[in-house]
């Protein structure tokens, strides 16, 4: 049945059992990936999945049902399950549905011309990564994972308030991992793009992006313990940021998981530091009109030039703090609830390009790259100490791949102490993003 449809019935049927108030949340997903080894298509698979939430409020208490199922059959067991879910189990939590905001923006993230894209069309970009890759560098010893697929979502909400909201988008995702040798020495690195740019030019970037980083890092050596100038690298920080960015949540400074609470205002970090959260990003693709419980999503500077402006909020988090929702509240799924998630999360880039920045660093190690993020970094204190790879630069040039190092610091300090902001802003799959900072004295341990 369709979802609208379904929807009327729905709601006519929950008005008459005698649910105050009710809402439906559904989600809808599908993929087509399509995968190259050995100048062959290893792999084609298909996958779609979706269903919705229904949530009642009967005498303050909530309840839910979920399903994976839109026919008309399903319709007296959702009734029946929120109700028997709000007696015995449902949550006195005080929960109120949204009526919804004044006005939508209008964000565009749905590319009809990649529907257009076949399975075959994604198969040559594939083995075209793959061949690219391979031909890179005789030290390329194998192309392990050359893929291309592409992605569709739908959302709709709904609720006894006459909210009625939906959204589509889609997107592409094409991902090379390869291993390089030199001797006994092997490195495996990737890259992955997820986008919606769609053609050779792209696959023949990423396949090379890939293979330099694996070549590029064959032949390193240790270091010198000590306090050194440090770049950290677009992607080495985009990682490190993903890490500690549940710090600037609303719900995490409401159940005090985050140093910040209290510090609205404050000077955080380094004047030269503004952090984003842009759901309305041309051509990013956490972009949104919405939220997961109906609020307008809206561009918003967390860190405006070091000082702390906002928390992201979802309803709870914002009626906590007596403030509104940023439009920051969404669903993983349409049976998870309703969290806080940053969209497109990002530093805003600077003026100085890469060898701008060697050249005032004159002499230090660029980190490519950090391991151990889960075990090693501590997101309530911001302390960490990681595993990290990169380059030694010497006299503004880069000499030699360094590895088998440590980083270590924390990463309210580190906001505080950034002395440069490069221009190369990047977003990881997490849309995440950062430019290449550069640091005056990280704790590096080496040899």
């Amino acid at each position: 049945m369709e979802i609208k449809e379904f929807t009327k019935k729905l709601f006519a049927s929950a008005k008459e059992a005698g649910i105050e108030q009710y809402e439906l949340y559904y989600m809808q997903e599908g993929s087509l990936r399509v995968s190259a080894y050995n100048g062959e298509i290893e792999k084609f698979s298909q996958s779609q999945t979706g269903g919705f939430g229904f949530r009642g409020i009967i005498n303050g208490k909530t309840g839910n049902f979920y399903s994976e199922s839109l026919s008309e059959d399903i319709i007296p067991l959702a009734i029946k399950g929120v109700i028997t879910n709000c007696e015995v189990t449902g949550t006195e939590e005080k929960q109120e549905l949204f009526p919804g905001s004044e006005v939508y923006p209008k964000v565009e993230t749905y590319f009809p011309e990649l529907n257009k894209i076949s399975a075959e069309d994604k198969a040559r970009f594939a083995l075209l990564a793959e061949k690219t890759a391979k031909e890179f560098s005789p030290e390329i010893e194998s192309v392990n994972t050359s893929l291309c697929d592409s992605g569709e979502a739908e959302n709709y909400l709904a609720n006894s308030l006459g909210l009625e909201l939906e959204s589509k988008s889609n997107y592409i995702v094409a991902l090379v991992e390869l291993t390089a040798r030199k001797g006994e020495e092997v490195k495996e690195k990737g890259d992955i793009y997820i986008g919606h740019c769609f053609d050779e030019e792209k696959a023949k970037a990423l396949a090379i992006s890939a293979a330099k980083k694996a070549v590029s890092a064959l032949g390193g050596t240790g270091v010198q313990s000590g306090k050194k100038r440090v770049i950290f690298k677009n992607e080495a920080f985009c990682d490190i940021l993903a890490t500690f960015a549940d710090n600037f949540s609303g719900e995490s400074a409401r159940k005090g998981f985050s140093l910040l609470t209290g510090k609205i205002g404050e000077k955080i970090a380094s004047e030269k530091i503004t952090l984003w959260d842009r759901p309305l990003l041309k051509d990013g693709y956490a972009s949104s009109a919405f939220d997961s419980e109906g609020v307008a999503c809206y561009d918003k500077s967390v860190i405006e030039k070091g000082v702390l402006k906002t928390f992201l909020h979802n309803l709870k988090s914002a009626a906590y703090f007596k403030t509104k929702s940023t439009g920051n509240g969404f669903k993983p799924s349409y049976k998870g609830a309703v969290g806080v998630s940053a969209t497109n999360f990002f530093i805003e880039k600077g003026e100085t390009d890469f060898d701008g920045l060697l050249e005032k660093m004159q002499n230090g190690i660029i980190v490519t790259e950090v391991e151990g993020l889960h075990a090693g970094a501590n997101v309530v204190s911001g302390d960490f100490s990681l595993a990290a790879e990169g380059f030694m630069v010497e006299n503004g040039k880069i000499t030699h791949p360094v590895e088998q190092i440590t980083i270590a610091g924390n990463f309210y300090e580190l906001l505080k102490t950034i002395a440069q902001v490069g221009n190369d802003l990047y977003f990881n799959s997490s849309a995440v993003g950062s430019p290449s900072l550069m640091f005056e004295d990280i704790s590096v341990s080496g040899l």
